[in-house]
């Protein structure tokens, strides 16, 4: 008799619980590993995976953030804080059983092929055996610098915004951040409140988005504007100059004009970032150019006396846990078939790796419900599985990411409409039924 089909999640984050609300709707056995004392990854503010700070609110609004079919409570505001979106992530895997799954305080630390399967070590010593592997352990674990390093050698204090926990650790002290995404602006923003100076270092122009407009979250107000103008340059070409009446426009600030337009990168969502600088609270700073003890000498010529400097350059993708021969690679990162699937394994996948303008609800669902799909054809051997093998070894499916702007973070952005026709697209390949009898004409399938 054959052993029954079971999966392993690595990590407990807001995608490993989204991922366990599918499968336990789809009936499909699986066991959840999260390292830390309680589910909730990045906002979980008492584990080592936490990434917050007592300000820390939203860049997405509560409106595209929450799960469609469980909306978040009456009285959140339209951007919550971290507190708010722990208990409501919570909440959700407590509803939809998840917890029921997971294993708590305990990490996957090897995994590695075994027949059909997978062999997974753990961080209690034990072994046990999978049918296929959900890695879902975040997108931000390991700190990412500037490489190369910038010359010279600073001689205060250096931290990484995901050491970054409280004011305290900046008050009253001169602080350098450097880097302009949402992360790097927030810090600015909440250090410039306690610090004798902050200084901010940024690379190029960018775009900056108000949170509100016409008395609601950006996001939802671009919504609205639906079809109203004939192209996709219009309408940002519109939002742009809305943006600019309300006060957003960095070149009103002396801060370097964009070369990119405004939504060929990810939005930095800040109504402060400028209100701090044209008020002298944040002093905008050129590219780093070398160190000399505490002072910091800047690309424009320009100089400053530092005690602190935070970079908030990013992440890497890390995957302790797995061999990385196993995968093939791109630019340092997984090449992942619409950024979830390898092309060279069947029954493995990487849930949660996809940059969009968008907030966690419906992208967290589809994804979910993709994976349930994936899987259901999987043990089937279906023809709508076997079509999707040979697919993701053709297809190069366009989600936008020739749009963006060429960096780091943008090697797994996507636009957020494309991606979800793409998933859905192969979604419903996937469901194709399974024929009543074998069908010899189909081509076999390799697991591992």
């Amino acid at each position: 008799m054959s052993q029954p089909f079971k999966l392993c999640i690595v990590g407990g984050g807001p995608l490993g619980i989204g991922l366990g609300r599918e499968l336990n709707d789809g009936g499909i056995d699986y066991d959840l590993y999260e390292s830390e004392a309680d589910l909730g990854g990045v906002w979980n503010a008492e584990g080592a995976s936490g990434r917050v700070y007592p300000s820390l609110h939203l860049i997405s609004p509560k409106f595209n953030t929450q799960v469609p079919d469980y909306p978040m409570p009456e009285h959140y505001p339209p951007y919550p804080n971290h507190r708010m979106m722990l208990a409501y992530i919570r909440a959700y895997a407590r509803d939809f059983g998840v917890y029921d799954k997971a294993v708590l305080n305990t990490s996957v630390t090897w995994i590695e092929p075994s027949g059909a399967g997978w062999e997974v070590e753990l961080s209690s010593g034990q072994r046990r055996r999978y049918d296929m592997v959900a890695v879902c352990n975040g997108a931000q674990r390991v700190p990412r610098y500037p490489d190369p390093p910038y010359p010279g050698a600073f001689g205060g204090e250096v931290l990484h915004s995901m050491d970054y926990k409280s004011p305290d650790q900046v008050r009253g002290k001169r602080v350098l951040v450097v880097g302009a995404g949402n992360s790097g602006c927030d810090l600015a923003v909440d250090a410039c409140h306690v610090a004798e100076e902050v200084h901010h270092s940024t690379r190029r122009g960018y775009h900056y988005y108000p949170k509100f407009i016409g008395g609601k979250p950006t996001p939802q107000w671009m919504l609205q504007l639906g079809n109203k103008f004939q192209s996709r340059e219009e309408t940002m070409a519109y939002v742009q100059q809305v943006f600019q009446l309300a006060g957003y426009d960095g070149a009103d600030y002396g801060l370097r004009r964009p070369d990119h337009p405004l939504d060929a990168a990810h939005p930095i969502m800040n109504s402060q970032i400028l209100y701090h600088i044209g008020h002298g609270d944040i002093l905008p700073k050129d590219d780093v150019a070398r160190f000399a003890g505490r002072r910091v000498h800047f690309r424009d010529g320009a100089s400053a006396e530092v005690d602190v400097v935070i970079y908030a350059t990013g992440y890497d993708r890390d995957f302790p846990f797995l061999d990385p021969a196993l995968l093939e690679w791109k630019d340092g990162i997984p090449d992942l078939f619409i950024h979830i699937a390898p092309r060279s394994l069947d029954n493995i996948f990487f849930f949660g790796f996809v940059n969009a303008a968008a907030g966690l609800g419906d992208g967290l669902r589809l994804q979910g419900q993709f994976v349930r799909s994936y899987i259901q054809a999987y043990r089937q051997k279906t023809p709508g599985f076997r079509r999707f093998v040979a697919a993701k070894q053709q297809d190069d499916p366009d989600l936008g990411q020739d749009y963006f702007v060429e960096s780091h973070r943008h090697l797994w952005e996507v636009d957020f409409w494309k991606f979800l026709k793409c998933a859905r697209h192969y979604r419903d390949m996937l469901d194709e039924p399974a024929p009543s009898s074998a069908d010899p004409g189909l081509p076999e399938t390799q697991d591992v």
